[in-house]
This record gives C-alpha cells, sequence and structure tokens, in this order.
C-alpha cells in the first residue's frame, strides 16, 4: 500500500447528508475536477446523500463507493469509548440496514435536543431550529457549536474549549444516545447489508487504550480492514502533531494490517469548510483502490 501522495481516491468524504458542508453532488463535482477517480460518501449513520452522489458520478465519471460511517458505543458499562465504523460497497436499500439507521437517527435527533435544551438552561442564546437548518440530516455536534458560537462569543470563543467543557462526553451538556449501537451490532448491520466493516482512523483511540486491542478485538467481530491512511495531524485530537508523526502512526497501522491480514483503506475526512482538510489530501492511489475493490468482491 502507498503510504503518501498524490491521491487520486478519498474513501472517507461527509456531505450535507451529516455534518459536511458540501452536497453529494457537490463533492463529487469537486472531486471531478481535482481529477478524484474515485470516492466513498460515508456520512454519519446516513445513507441519504449516497444515491444523489451515484447519480453524480455517473454523470461527471467519478466512481462512488456507496458507504456509511456508523457510530458505535464500545463497552459503555466499563470505558467508555465511542468507535466509528465504515462501511463500503453497503447495499443502500438493504431493510434491516435502512430500519436500524432509522432508530439510530432518531436516537441521535432526540440526544441534540437534549444538548442543545441544557445549553439554553445554561444561559446560551442556540436556538434549535437554527442548529437542525444547518444539515440535510440530523445535526451533529459541530452544528451545535457552530451556532453556539456564533450567537455567543461573549461566553465562549474556542471551538475546543466548547466540545471539551459542555459537549463531549462527561461536559456539562452532554447527553448520552437512547439508543447507540454496539460495535459487533454495526458490523453485523454492515455484513447483513452486503458491506465491508472498516475500522475508521484506529489511532483515535491511543486516547483511551491500546488501538492495537481494539482491532484485534474487533477483527474476532467480523472487521475486515482499518482505515491507514488518515488525516490525523489536521484533526481536532491530533492537531499539533508533526508530519513525521503522521507518517509513523500510518506506517504502525499499515504494519498492523499486514500482521492480521486486513485490508487497508485511506481518506481524508473531508467535511468541506468544518474542517482544514482538502478533499484527496489523503488516500488511496488508484492502484490500491483496485485491490481493495477486488478484495472486497466487487
Amino acid at each position: 500500500m502507498q503510504l503518501t501522495g498524490p491521491f487520486d481516491v478519498d474513501l472517507h468524504v461527509h456531505t450535507t447528508a451529516s455534518d459536511g458542508t458540501y452536497t453529494p453532488n457537490d463533492v463529487v463535482k469537486l472531486a471531478a475536477g481535482k481529477g478524484i477517480r474515485a470516492l466513498a460518501v460515508t456520512d454519519h449513520d446516513t445513507i441519504q446523500g449516497v444515491a444523489e452522489a451515484l447519480a453524480a458520478g455517473e454523470r461527471l465519471g467519478v466512481k462512488v463507493v456507496p458507504a456509511i460511517e456508523l457510530s458505535t458505543c464500545d463497552e459503555p458499562d466499563k470505558d467508555f469509548m465511542e468507535l466509528h465504523l465504515l462501511g463500503y460497497f453497503i447495499d443502500p436499500d438493504d431493510p434491516a440496514l435502512n430500519d436500524t439507521l432509522k432508530r439510530v437517527i432518531q436516537g441521535r435527533a432526540e440526544q441534540k435536543r437534549l444538548q442543545i435544551q441544557k445549553l439554553q438552561d445554561l444561559g446560551f442564546d442556540v436556538p434549535e431550529e437554527e442548529v437542525f437548518a444547518l444539515t440535510d440530516g440530523t445535526p451533529s455536534r459541530s452544528h451545535i457549536a457552530e451556532v453556539l458560537l456564533r450567537r455567543n462569543r461573549s461566553r465562549v470563543t474556542d471551538k475546543q474549549q466548547l466540545f471539551d467543557e459542555y459537549i463531549s462526553v462527561g461536559g456539562k451538556a452532554y447527553v448520552p444516545r437512547p439508543f447507540e449501537l454496539s460495535l459487533e451490532e454495526a458490523i453485523q448491520v454492515v455484513l447483513d447489508a452486503g458491506g465491508v466493516p472498516v475500522l475508521s482512523h484506529p489511532a483515535d483511540y491511543l486516547h483511551v487504550r491500546d488501538p492495537a486491542r481494539v482491532v484485534r478485538d474487533a477483527v474476532s467481530l467480523g472487521l475486515r480492514g482499518i482505515e491507514v491512511n488518515y488525516t490525523y495531524d489536521k484533526n481536532r485530537r491530533h492537531f499539533g502533531i508533526s508530519k513525521a508523526e503522521l507518517h509513523t502512526l500510518i506506517r504502525r497501522f499499515d504494519g498492523l494490517a499486514d500482521e492480521l491480514g486486513l485490508l487497508k483503506t485511506g481518506g481524508s475526512d473531508f467535511h468541506g469548510e468544518r474542517k482544514p482538510i482538502e478533499l484527496g489530501e489523503i488516500g488511496l492511489v488508484y492502484d490500491d483502490y483496485w485491490r481493495f475493490k477486488a478484495a472486497c468482491g466487487q
């Protein structure tokens, strides 16, 4: 697997169906303009943007992988950790997948309403309707933060402080979701929908426990791959790491994938204007994508 660019495949992309700022059509249009040959729409807990992206891909000559990024709660009664699972080549029409996502989306929406209410009780100006208007799907904590920062600059100006003090786990306005998927359940949902389950950004779990253990445990549940190439240097938890440290992380997980016989993916986690990351900034070269696709039986 090639670990350095340029990359012409990006397998981790978000749109306005979750917390991105580009519509599925515009993401594919941007990809075509950049010479990106394949991308995966991996919105959080929704496949709402997949059909539009597939249609745009057909029109603009970009191969679009139907995909999703599921949020899961691992061992909530012991050592809380939210794990993200990418599901590639899923069938968007799978009834069980859609039934599960309906429950997940309802839980996300209820959680966000309760978090907004808690923030309002704490004296913040954060209208619910303004938060929900920022996305075509269910709002994320990033949408809440955007409205809160815009309307409450006299009280809070730093997004990281806002997450840490108020809306992350343990924060003053944090509310657990009323419905959570376990990692085992999420892997099975992806497999049942004909998809390939891949653990997102494994180094994100360094802050809680050994990510190699997380990966090994997930393999026993049916995990097929890990996201080796990822923009850790530009994502919230990892701001400030050097390029050398980034390459060390990537090589570490590349080796772990080889050791465990796992598929390897790569993606930017592009969110448009919400993150300082360019589409295709990191990902796969096309030859590696074809090997990944063939191994998935596509």
